[in-house]
């Protein structure tokens, strides 16, 4: 029988037992805000390697993001290629720059973070191409080190399996449930630490179709131990 920890106690136990094993998770480099919101856009279904490639040429090519307002995405499609969607998201970096600098005069979200969190991830939202991930990511993996949960597939997935979050939620009812489990104390070192934590365990362990229970510092706690490939494929959205 495996019994899974008590809210609303969950996140440090699960924190703690997973920097057993894979280390504390500190920032060694932190983006700006835009570059951060143009980075997670690129970022979104795709692997990081690929994206974290693609943002480094798109830099190169425009040192200066206002020059993104005059691209094309014929331009930019071969730069970002081959992250999933480059076209889409060719044709959505213009449009958000010119957003950004219709609403703000300028490219600078440093604004933010004298925003309450909910607030400014709404402000974010509002954005296109813009979900509560892309939000999250801004506000918490920036310079901004605000307090918000980057909740990405691997996130999404660990904390179904581990019943901290809804087996049926989307994302963001996986980010509300979880940030509400988050103690007062957290702030955003400790929500960055739980994300890369999480993120690191479902890239090497808990995968989507073949996870390694047997190795898991956490199977006593998870009511999902054992779960086979098909019946993750039937519960599992991938996340947008």
């Amino acid at each position: 029988m495996h019994i899974r920890l008590a809210l609303p106690s969950d996140l440090p136990p699960t924190r703690d037992r997973l920097r057993s094993v894979l280390g504390p998770q500190r920032p060694e480099h932190q983006l700006d805000p835009v570059s951060q919101l143009i980075k997670s856009l690129l970022s979104s279904r795709t692997y990081d390697e690929v994206s974290w490639a693609a943002f480094i040429r798109l830099r190169a090519a425009y040192p200066d993001w206002n020059a993104l307002v005059h691209a094309t995405q014929e331009e930019l499609e071969p730069v970002i290629d081959p992250v999933t969607f480059a076209d889409q998201k060719a044709r959505q970096l213009p449009i958000l720059v010119r957003l950004l600098l219709l609403k703000r005069g300028e490219l600078n979200l440093d604004f933010l973070a004298a925003e309450p969190v909910e607030e400014a991830m709404a402000w974010l939202m509002r954005l296109p191409g813009v979900g509560v991930k892309i939000a999250a990511a801004v506000l918490n993996l920036s310079t901004l080190n605000r307090r918000a949960l980057v909740v990405d597939t691997h996130v999404h997935r660990v904390s179904r399996r581990l019943g901290l979050t809804a087996r049926s939620g989307d994302v963001r009812e996986a980010y509300d449930s979880l940030m509400e489990q988050a103690p007062g104390e957290w702030q955003g070192e400790q929500l960055y630490e739980l994300h890369w934590l999480l993120k690191g365990h479902g890239q090497s362990l808990c995968t989507h179709f073949d996870p390694a229970c047997g190795l898991c510092v956490l199977r006593d706690a998870c009511p999902r131990v054992g779960v086979s490939g098909d019946q993750e494929r039937r519960v599992i959205p991938f996340d947008a």
